[in-house]
């Protein structure tokens, strides 16, 4: 058992048992492979010193989700989970994607129950959680064809993480057939996550979101991708221009640098972001905005964001930018039935930009009223220039229409 010595625990899998053993070589529990293993990986859990290490070996571990944890103080939204790592920093290693396997057991999840496998927070609503926990090298699993299916709730995921916290490090997994999120790092338990990373994390066939960032600041989310999810991506902010209810927020500065994804992405009220190097075509999806940006301020440079031209509504758009979002977009190739779409009191820029829209490459109209705003400078375009609306105000220079 080599691994035991950069680890402080190891579970493995040997000759018909899955067994955990500290690092000094004394047993934790053994069961017998194939059963059921949540009370081994929760003994395991139990069993480490904060800030210690655990390495999951070779195999295909079965976990139900037997321990219930009330997100809310009032007990009013239980939750259950395989894995709960509570008021503990700690990181869990596998042998790789593919190799080790956490799976949920048939019949854990139904609309009633909701299941977060594993699960990193504090214990009560303002306690905090951890300043460094990871989660790598493995699959996880969330076995969504053996759950009762319903509307994946706020939250439920493969992982999950809560509190105020810091120091979230996922990276080299693969999360499949997630009845809810693939990853949530939320603001449950009264507060968000600072400086997290998420690297080389594919997300399939999750219900909800791919990859979900709720209130963080300070992190990046690189090289990842997402296919068969909801949504591809969804970063989440709070009301950050009302300075009166959160006078202590800065500015979230949340970075995404390839991503590849055949799902829609959200931004949502985020103060400040970068994007960039993205592909998304959510163009087979039936209800598809595109990039949707919503009460926030970034950048997106050198993307390419594809949408189904046929269909000529909103849902064949490219991107779909309102409310009071302030952005710009350089070297972006965008592709749908509208191009860039603005509408409310949004503002955009587009510089070097490539568009496709035979509904309006540059398209600032909406039922409702709108205030919006577009600058176009050094773009071409294909399709139908620009629809402009009354209340809204549109401006180029250098752009021409490609031809041939």
């Amino acid at each position: 058992m080599i691994e035991m010595l950069s680890h402080d625990a190891i579970i493995y899998q040997r000759s018909g048992y899955t067994y955990a053993y500290r690092s000094d070589g004394k047993p934790i529990t053994k069961a017998k492979t194939g059963a059921d293993a949540a009370k081994l990986f929760k003994s395991a859990v139990d069993a480490m010193p904060d800030r210690g290490s655990i390495h999951i070996g070779r195999g295909v571990y079965s976990l139900s989700a037997p321990h219930e944890f009330q997100l809310d103080a009032d007990g009013s939204n239980p939750f259950y989970c395989c894995v709960p790592v509570i008021d503990k920093s700690i990181h869990i290693y596998g042998a790789g994607p593919g190799s080790t396997v956490l799976q949920l057991m048939p019949g854990q999840r139904h609309p009633g129950r909701h299941v977060a496998m594993i699960l990193a927070r504090g214990t009560g609503p303002f306690t905090p959680g951890y300043d460094g926990f990871t989660v790598a090298n493995m699959t996880i699993d969330g076995n969504r064809g053996q759950q009762t299916e319903g509307s994946p709730k706020d939250g439920e995921s493969l992982i999950l993480a809560g509190s105020k916290r810091s120091g979230g490090r996922y990276y080299n997994l693969r999360l499949i057939r997630s009845p809810g999120s693939g990853m949530y790092l939320g603001n449950n338990g009264g507060g968000y996550e600072d400086g997290a990373l998420v690297h080389h994390v594919v997300a399939q066939d999750c219900a909800a979101e791919g990859i979900m960032l709720d209130t963080c600041q300070h992190s990046r989310v690189t090289d990842c991708a997402a296919w068969g999810c909801r949504e591809g991506l969804h970063l989440h902010g709070d009301e950050w221009w009302a300075t009166e209810k959160h006078p202590e927020r800065s500015p979230d500065w949340v970075q995404v640098s390839g991503f590849q994804t055949d799902s829609p992405i959200t931004v949502w009220q985020v103060r400040k972001f970068m994007i960039s190097d993205v592909m998304m075509d959510c163009s087979t999806k039936d209800e598809a905005y595109g990039l949707v940006v919503r009460d926030s301020i970034g950048h997106v440079r050198n993307s390419v964001l594809v949408n189904d031209v046929k269909k000529t509504t909103s849902l064949g758009g490219a991107t779909y930018i309102y409310g009071r979002s302030e952005l710009e977009l350089s070297g972006c190739h965008l592709e749908g039935y509208y191009g860039l779409h603005a509408l409310g009191k949004a503002s955009a820029v587009a510089q070097g930009c490539r568009l496709v829209a035979p509904g309006g490459c540059f398209y600032l109209a909406d039922p409702e009223p709108v205030q919006c705003s577009v600058m176009a400078a050094n773009c071409t375009w294909t399709g139908k220039r620009a629809v402009v609306q009354v209340g809204a105000a549109f401006s180029e220079s250098n752009c021409v229409e490609m031809t041939g």
